[in-house]
């Protein structure tokens, strides 16, 4: 099976939020520059491949449509069409990254394959990985490269350009001459694997080993600077310095929790981190090549190896005194001893995540592999705060046979903390892991529930003693109140004084958004 493929047109998505009765987004835009996709592109011109990104999520970003119960933003078909006819690809690639955006891209495939009949189209990210087979049910989809795939993706296109079987591409689903669906797993046996998942050792999925050998993502072929022009960042976090972007220090995760895709997609215990010299010489780059000011790290879990953490705050320090940094994965909190805090404090992390998880002790041990120690939490808060670090927490709630008397501990520990924000997601099983399996298989799923309608605001499992209404409200209104008593606030990061700037809480949720299309949600 051979198909010429010398140009590959990458799509980053539309973004997507759910939207309540009364027309309040249940979460602000989303933003961030498509980093998977840009590293891919990276790998393929250094083979000789050429690529192109289109990211339709902020080239987009105004352009706002209701679909019941959504608001969906991003660039309408009209331009993608466009852009396909002015780059002339041989293949579309999209990211699937979010299982609930996946109607999105199937009505996206569906237009690209009436526009450009014989078009090729291949899909990767989290969703697909966790989901491979659902996702070729869809008959405008041509593949599926799961896992970390700058590697495989070359192996990929070598195999369509006939230097290679086709069966030798690891992991690889496609469709046969008679449109038959294919996969193939190259004789890897699991570590660990369930009904619908399955968790290879890292150097079975074809990721990437070497990631100092990796080139730098193809930032040039993303529009930064309508990045830099939104005043909301990763997560719906505000703007601290306008020309900010993202990397990576390391990838995978030490821990395997089950409701978790790192192990799904980077491999079972798939933790990697590259050289502190490789690290530097990156944020070396971003800083005087692109005028990059703020630096957000996107590690599963950064703090791991505590030696290279603290050597590299302190070349961050050193090297880089006006550049700001920003976990934006979270941190683990057994992690985080007194002298990283001072130094993360020192280098302008100017925020810190941190990862809680559950505030009842018998939920940590059972249901987080990290085992989050839930009294060091409080220190390690306390020791953020006074360095002026602002310090916002996860929780989720929610998790399978939880009581109430569990989930209230939960939001208790998160309302008595001295914190500028949290965030209390509702716990969700995400295709290809444990969890999922586990609430299929005990009929937990709430009726209707449906893997291409997944959101961590919206409950999706039926619980002891918390119906999905309560479990909703609670979490809005918790997170409501907290926000009210913190407006105004005065904070103090990275050593200089700023004003943060509190709305109402209904003003903070609409940032962003078309005031048309939140009337029409109403």
């Amino acid at each position: 099976m051979s198909q010429a493929v010398e140009k590959v047109l990458f799509l980053n998505p539309p973004g997507k939020v759910w939207v309540y009765s009364d027309g309040t987004p249940s979460s602000r835009k989303h933003s961030m520059p498509p980093i998977g996709i840009a590293y891919i592109a990276a790998n393929m011109r250094r083979h000789g491949y050429r690529a192109a990104i289109m990211d339709m999520q902020i080239e987009g970003y105004e352009h706002e449509v209701y679909e019941h119960p959504f608001i969906v933003y991003g660039s309408p078909f009209a331009d993608v069409q466009a852009r396909i006819e002015a780059e002339k690809p041989d293949m579309i690639g999209i990211s699937a990254m979010f299982s609930m955006l996946f109607p999105q891209i199937s009505e996206l495939c569906a237009q690209i394959k009436q526009a450009f009949p014989g078009m090729p189209i291949v899909l990767g990210g989290y969703h697909v990985t966790g989901a491979p087979g659902e996702t070729m049910k869809d008959p405008n989809i041509d593949y599926v490269v799961p896992f970390e795939a700058e590697e495989n993706f070359v192996v990929f296109l070598n195999a369509l350009n006939g230097k290679m079987p086709i069966t030798d591409v690891p992991h690889l689903w496609w469709r046969d001459e008679d449109g038959g669906v294919q996969h193939n797993r190259s004789g890897a046996k699991p570590k660990a694997e369930g009904d619908g998942w399955s968790y290879f050792l890292r150097k079975d999925t074809g990721a990437p080993m070497d990631l100092d050998g990796l080139p730098f993502p193809a930032w040039d072929l993303v529009p930064l600077e309508q990045y830099w022009e939104k005043s909301v960042r990763i997560g719906g976090g505000d703007i601290m310095r306008a020309r900010y972007l993202v990397m990576t220090s390391s990838r995978g995760c030490p821990h395997v929790c089950d409701f978790c895709s790192s192990p799904l997609i980077s491999g079972y215990k798939g933790y990697r981190m590259r050289t502190v010299e490789s690290v530097v010489a990156e944020v070396r780059w971003l800083v005087d090549t692109l005028g990059v000011e703020e630096i957000h790290f996107l590690d599963d879990n950064f703090h791991v190896g505590k030696d290279r953490v603290k050597e590299l705050l302190r070349i961050f320090i050193r090297d880089f005194p006006d550049t700001y940094f920003c976990v934006s994965g979270g941190s683990e909190i057994n992690l985080l001893d007194d002298e990283t805090i001072d130094l993360m404090a020192e280098a302008k992390f100017y925020k810190v995540l941190l990862s809680v998880e559950s505030g009842d002790p018998e939920v940590q041990q059972e249901k987080v592999d990290k085992k989050v120690k839930l009294d060091r939490a409080w220190e390690v808060i306390e020791r953020f705060k006074k360095r002026g670090v602002e310090v916002r927490v996860l929780f989720m709630i929610g998790f399978p046979n939880e009581t109430r008397a569990q989930i209230d501990r939960t939001v208790d520990m998160a309302t008595s903390m001295d914190l500028d924000d949290f965030q209390l997601s509702i716990v969700t099983p995400m295709p290809g892991t444990p969890l999922f399996d586990y609430c299929k298989e005990n009929d937990l799923f709430i009726e209707n529930f449906s893997i291409n309608d997944i959101r961590f605001s919206k409950p999706n499992l039926k619980l002891p003693d918390t119906t999905p209404d309560e479990l909703e409200n609670l979490r809005r209104t918790v997170w409501k109140e907290s926000f009210e008593a913190r407006r105004g606030r005065l904070l103090v990061e990275g050593g200089a004084e700023r004003k943060k700037k509190f709305l109402k809480s209904e003003e903070y949720e609409r940032v962003a958004f078309n005031s048309v299309t939140q009337s029409q949600a109403k």
